[in-house]
């Protein structure tokens, strides 16, 4: 059976926690869906870049994802990263996903080497025929993966793999994701991924919005999502304002957010090396700016 399109609304790519040993912590992961559950965060997105997929091994991976589906208990939507460094890898989370039942996949661009178009192509189209049945959302961040999403390669992986269904705008030019809207189907989604462009990407036609700050600070992002939608553009513009403030102080940075998920009172753990934690110096002022925020 078909999967229906995931990729709408405020998504969460979920952190994952770590313990001492920096070992994934499933009790604090779960802690932390059961947040964002009662948040009303109607979909996560686990081993993506917020939830530092890429310095996790395949293995990891899979009982992350596997971890995902079972505490959320299909309460929510859950969306499984797949990219890897290898092709080999990048298929084998995606067969894993698949048998899972995920509900959306993502991939980034393929990433590290120069990629011709036409790699990229080939390595989405692998992606989409080995889970026919589950929706796939490209990931374009040229920042760090090097490659950009250009429209005429989207517009023929529109037109030939029918399961993809989505891409994820992690680029700051609202010119590109306008020509992604432009180019997209009535089933197909534009979503952006960068959280002070929230509202701005969906008066131009995106979807929705995947945002780590959401970890931290779900309820502007709902809150702005739906003002928009119900028309209230005051109320849209003033959640734009908090999360502008947010991203402030928590420099969408994943140091910065597992500190304060911390502070929030859901501990994480550090990062994974070598991204390092914050010093005693940094939590004690993100500390006095978290206490310091107004929130819509």
């Amino acid at each position: 059976m078909k999967k229906t399109n995931p990729f709408e609304g405020i998504i969460c790519p979920v952190l994952t926690p770590f313990d001492k040993k920096s070992d994934i912590d499933f009790e604090a992961f779960q802690k932390l869906i059961e947040f964002l559950i009662a948040e009303r965060v109607p979909c996560l997105m686990v081993g993506g870049t917020t939830g530092e997929g890429l310095l996790l091994s395949v293995e990891e991976r899979k009982r992350l994802a596997e971890a995902a589906i079972q505490f959320t208990s299909r309460r929510i939507k859950v969306i499984v990263h797949v990219s890897c460094l290898s092709t080999k890898e990048s298929l084998e989370l995606t067969e894993h996903a698949q048998l899972l039942g995920a509900d959306g996949i993502s991939a980034i661009t393929p990433f590290f080497f120069n990629y011709s178009e036409e790699e990229v192509y080939q390595f989405y189209e692998a992606i989409a025929k080995t889970a026919p049945e589950i929706p796939v959302s490209l990931y374009c961040f040229p920042g760090n993966a090097k490659y950009e999403i250009k429209g005429s390669l989207l517009k023929r992986i529109i037109d030939s793999l029918p399961n993809v269904k989505a891409i994820k705008s992690s680029n700051p030019d609202l010119i590109r994701l306008h020509e992604y809207v432009t180019i997209a189907r009535k089933d197909f989604s534009v979503l952006c991924g960068v959280d002070a462009l929230t509202l701005p990407a969906l008066t131009l036609g995106a979807c929705g919005q995947v945002s780590g700050n959401s970890n931290i600070f779900p309820r502007p992002f709902i809150k702005l999502y739906e003002a928009y939608h119900n028309g209230d553009l005051e109320t849209a513009r003033s959640c734009q304002v908090s999360i502008n403030n947010i991203r402030a102080i928590l420099k969408d940075s994943i140091a910065f957010f597992k500190v304060a998920s911390e502070i929030q009172g859901l501990p994480v753990g550090n990062p994974r090396l070598p991204i390092l934690p914050l010093g005693k110096s940094e939590k004690e002022k993100l500390s006095i700016e978290i206490s310091k925020l107004k929130l819509l």
